[in-house]
């Protein structure tokens, strides 16, 4: 059964409305669920940012607390680990800096032979 022209416009004009409308809703949704990742980000960055303010009170021994002390002694030792596996990086002719690539991967000495 054929529909007059105007109800195809009308069918039309509706379809085109809800369209419109879903759009809108779809590009504020995306907005705040972009706002919401800089939040935790933001969020993110004040809690490293509180705890080097942290350790620096602790080692002046402006700040004494076991659970804190224990924290900043766990980072002193994962320093120390970091120290060592770039040394030994730098003896192998590797960048400990630029080790690291997408994946993790370790980039290997300029004259090591190519793998592939």
């Amino acid at each position: 059964m054929a529909k007059e022209p105007h109800e195809l416009a009308d069918l039309f004009g509706k379809l085109l409305t809800r369209a419109t409308s879903e759009a809108g809703k779809a590009a504020r949704y995306g907005r705040e669920v972009l706002s919401l990742r800089q939040l935790r980000a933001d969020r993110e960055q004040m809690f490293v940012k509180l705890g080097k303010e942290v350790r620096q009170l602790v080692d002046a021994g402006e700040v004494r607390h076991p659970g804190l002390e224990r924290g900043v002694a766990r980072i002193a030792e994962y320093e120390e680990k970091i120290r060592r596996a770039e040394d030994t990086l730098r003896r192998a002719g590797v960048d400990p800096d630029a080790a690291a690539g997408p994946e993790g991967e370790g980039t290997p000495p300029a004259d090591a032979p190519h793998r592939g």
